[in-house]
């Protein structure tokens, strides 16, 4: 697996990105993070198998085992404690993260994300679209799509849009459909009210993958959770209103720590 470690102090985030997405597109949030006042928080990012610079294995990996393959990959790593981050799909296996690796995992943060299977999903147009990896494969289908499925406006600021473009490695085919095979049957619904851990929930009121009723619901079954709703925000609201967002993840996993 293609592992990527920025240094810091204290408590690592470990990042668990999009359905069929390479680490390098998160470089701005990593960048935006070290530069917060306060601890530079150290961040754990991974390519999935089958994106970026990680192999596609030979069959699928259900979300359990991605989960305790994280739970591995922590350890030997050398931590015993890290926050986990997880981004629409990857959000899934922050989830299932935080249930299976109860001793490793403090602190969540959920972005553009839902309970799986259980959920109110997105409009047929958009399932479709999501349903092939067709949009990574060079930045004229990213433009094409990516304010349509995206939403929060994307498409109208132009560097971020180009930059993601620029930083985007198309997946293996098989790797992305091995990614919508792990979810598949995959739900949190049962699970989430018995999380331990503090939970973050952070939604876009423009986003046309996940309705923002979904983080609405996960919020109240949630033990801790706490939600914060991006007015205009869309899908990649992380990177759309990242002046909005990063303070406040960055205050969020470091609440009750000493500042620097």
């Amino acid at each position: 697996m293609n592992v990527d470690v920025s240094p810091g102090e204290g408590v690592p985030l470990l990042v668990c990105n999009g359905i069929g997405a390479n680490l390098e597109l998160l470089d701005p949030l990593v960048e935006a993070l070290q530069l917060v006042e306060g601890r530079r928080i150290p961040v754990i990012r991974f390519d999935a198998p089958g994106t970026g610079g990680s192999p596609t294995t030979l069959l699928p990996l259900r979300m359990p085992a991605l989960a305790r393959t994280l739970g591995r990959l922590v350890t030997e790593l050398g931590h015993d404690q890290v926050d986990v981050l997880g981004i629409s799909w990857g959000g899934a296996l922050a989830q299932e993260f935080a249930r299976r690796n109860g001793k490793l995992c403090r602190r969540v943060v959920l972005c553009a994300t839902s309970m799986g299977m259980v959920m109110v999903p997105a409009r047929p147009s958009v399932l479709l679209t999501l349903a092939s990896p067709l949009r990574y494969f060079g930045p004229r289908h990213m433009k094409e799509t990516g304010q349509r499925i995206y939403g929060g406006g994307f498409g109208s600021d132009p560097a971020v849009a180009a930059r993601f473009a620029t930083h985007t490695r198309a997946p293996d085919p098989r790797g992305y459909y091995w990614q919508i095979a792990a979810g598949i049957g995959w739900t949190s619904a049962h699970y989430l009210q018995l999380l331990r851990q503090e939970v973050l929930v952070v939604a876009g009121d423009d986003d046309p993958i996940i309705p923002l009723v979904n983080a609405r619901v996960m919020t109240r079954l949630l033990r801790r959770g706490r939600l914060h709703v991006v007015r205009g925000g869309g899908h990649l609201a992380l990177l759309t209103h990242a002046g909005e967002l990063v303070p406040l993840i960055h205050d969020f996993l470091t609440e009750g720590e000493p500042k620097c």
